[in-house]
């Protein structure tokens, strides 16, 4: 089996709806236990039923990554729940809660920052040092399309996602000695609830080029002329995280139907 999980235990920081929980599923799928940390308590269920169905073992921890103390507590209940092999920092945001999609709210620039990028950081400062001691590690960053072709997105989170990369490539060149991978995956379209809201702020403002997943859209900007599944990161998570990437590190993979090419 490519990309066999089978005996790790992986942290998905976002893991119980939308797009963490398509990465959740391929890490189960794949023989992963997971500790899925997420805002919202009412996906509980729902991760349990997938851990249940893949025969895996789960935790489930509401924590928020903007708060250093809850993602203190919340890493320090993942390490009595297993030893952790593989962290996936998927919990992001597009905006502050009422964005408009507007790009000079100081509240847009300052939480979508906060949760991107300092949040990312603070879950990975946490679990570095298990991963130093162990002396394996991978760690896996979820971008955007949108840090290299921000069309259709705002700056500040075209802004956000490129520092994801940079962030990352600089993990990957710091602990690569210590046998820690440290990659990114930079998503294309996922239509999520995630995407829903950002186009349904877009039309509040009369703009017209919202409908981005339409047969017709999607083959203007990719030539696969399809949009991507949160599956479908899920699976390039799994194999990143997996012995079979063992050589691969530092890099920012496009799982975008062909957007960008570079």
């Amino acid at each position: 089996m490519l990309a066999d999980l089978s005996g790790k235990t992986a942290i998905i920081t976002g893991g119980g709806q939308g797009l963490g929980f398509g990465i959740s599923t391929k890490m189960a799928q794949q023989g992963a236990n997971l500790i899925v940390t997420d805002i919202d308590e009412r996906n509980k269920s729902a991760v349990s039923d997938l851990a249940s169905k893949y025969n895996v073992k789960s935790l489930y921890i509401e924590m928020n990554v903007t708060d250093q103390s809850q993602v203190e507590n919340g890493i320090s209940k993942a390490f009595e729940f297993s030893s952790v092999d593989i962290l996936v920092n998927n919990a992001g945001v597009a905006g502050a809660p009422g964005s408009t999609g507007t790009i000079w709210r100081d509240e847009d620039w300052d939480f979508t920052w906060e949760v991107n990028v300092k949040g990312l950081h603070r879950v990975t400062e946490a679990v570095l040092p298990h991963m130093l001691e162990k002396e394996s590690g991978k760690i896996i960053n979820i971008s955007s399309v949108a840090a290299r072709a921000a069309k259709y997105t705002t700056s500040y989170y075209a802004t956000t996602k490129m520092a994801v990369i940079a962030y990352t490539q600089a993990l990957a060149r710091e602990f690569g000695s210590k046998n820690i991978n440290v990659n990114a995956i930079a998503p294309g379209r996922i239509l999520t609830s995630f995407h829903k809201e950002w186009v349904d702020n877009r039309a509040k403002l009369g703009d017209t080029t919202t409908d981005l997943f339409s047969k017709e859209a999607l083959s203007q900007v990719m030539p696969l002329g399809r949009a991507q599944t949160p599956e479908d990161i899920g699976s390039l998570a799994a194999f990143l995280a997996s012995e079979d990437a063992k050589n691969i590190t530092g890099q920012t993979i496009q799982c975008d139907g062909g957007q960008v090419m570079a």
